[in-house]
């Protein structure tokens, strides 16, 4: 399809990261607060996508909150933490995909031998797809 090495890496990266964010344990201490103690995958997860992993943890943990006009930290609960993890993995995945379609339609807009078809395996098995570069756009389900 085109889609250049780096490009390729860089989404491999993110699909990585994502499944290590999945991988972060999160229990909760007596007062109900929030905590990781195992920092392994959230520091691979960070790692990967290039940003501080303590930065990301404090963030994730006791976030700043505007309140008002004051800013003030805020303890998060398990729960809290367990739904901002699965937020951010969805939302990279989302993303994601979302270029990975349009880049395929930016590559469609310019035919060669080399993409004749898409292929896609889902659940329900493997299609193939032949393509008419004239008027054609992959479409998501969204």
């Amino acid at each position: 399809m085109g889609i250049e090495d780096e490009e390729q890496m860089n989404l491999w990266n993110t699909l990585a990261a994502i499944l290590h964010l999945g991988n972060i344990n999160v229990a909760a201490d007596r007062s109900d607060q929030a905590r990781v103690p195992d920092l392994a995958q959230a520091e691979l997860a960070c790692h990967i996508l290039g940003i501080p992993s303590d930065s990301f943890l404090k963030g994730l943990l006791t976030p700043r909150v505007r309140a008002g006009r004051e800013w003030v930290t805020q303890s998060r609960t398990k729960a809290q933490v367990l739904y901002s993890l699965d937020a951010l993995a969805k939302t990279l995945y989302g993303k994601s995909f979302g270029y990975l379609v349009e880049r395929i339609n930016q590559s469609m807009e310019r035919p060669s031998i080399k993409s004749s078809f898409i292929g896609v395996l889902d659940i329900a098995g493997f299609e193939i797809f032949k393509v008419n570069y004239k008027n054609t756009k992959l479409m998501t389900d969204e």
